[in-house]
Formats: C-alpha cells, structure tokens, sequence
C-alpha cells in the first residue's frame, strides 16, 4: 500500500516536471517568434519583446520553484539548505527572547514579593502615640 502512495507521488512530481519543461519550451518559442516578428515587421522595435519577456518570465520562475524547490540554485551561490539554516537561527532567537521574557517576569513576581513583605511589615510594626498625630 505504501509503495502504491510513493509510485502515485513520483509519478505526480515527473508530470509536474514535464509540464515546467513544455512551459519553457513554449516561453522560448513565442518569445522568439515575437522576437523575429518585431525585429522584421516593426523597425526593430523591442519593448513589446522585453515587456512580455519579463512579465511571462517571472510565472515561469514561479512555475519552476513550485516543481523544483531551491534544490538547484547551487550554481548560482545560492545554499540550498538556507531555509533550515534560517529556520534554526529563529528558533533560537525565540527561545533567547521566550527566556529572557520568563527572566523578566521572574523578576517583577519577585519585587512584588517583596513590596508585600514590605508591607506586612510596616503593619505590624506596634503603633505609638506619636503616630496618631
């Protein structure tokens, strides 16, 4: 029954990565369809090119990190393994700041004690004449 589950879950992330490629082999053809199509038909003009370029690019890019990850951004100085880095270095400035907001409360339940004991002190100190003034 398992081996069923990760045959369905390799054959999802194959079709997955199959669609990313016809994504890209549809973004460079168009691209350089209207590449041609502007260079020739319209002086050379190549704003629209870089306009749809771009804007196509970056669902490209998002299509890529959904099916990819950052599993392959070695190559461009990029540490696959930063989200559990980062992930790491939360986790220990959360429990830094839980420990010191324990350390804080510790000491305000602490003078608070003491403002008590204070008090209980001064009324039962014996009353003089002198303090019915």
């Amino acid at each position: 029954m398992k081996n069923d589950n990760l045959y369905e879950q390799a054959q999802k992330k194959v079709k997955a990565k199959k669609a990313f490629f016809y994504h890209l082999l549809a973004y460079v053809l168009v691209l350089g369809m209207l590449y041609a199509i502007m260079y020739f038909e319209n002086d050379g003009e190549l704003l629209p090119v870089i306009i749809v370029g771009l804007s196509w690019g970056i669902g490209l890019s998002a299509h890529y990190f959904s099916v990819f990850g950052t599993e392959h951004l070695e190559v461009l100085g990029v540490d696959p393994d930063w989200e559990e880095d980062e992930l790491e270095k939360e986790l220990q400035r959360l429990q830094r700041k839980r420990k010191l907001r324990e350390g804080i409360d510790a000491e305000r339940a602490k003078a608070a004690a003491d403002e008590r004991l204070e008090l209980k002190e001064i009324v039962k100190k014996p009353l003089r004449d002198e303090d019915y003034v």
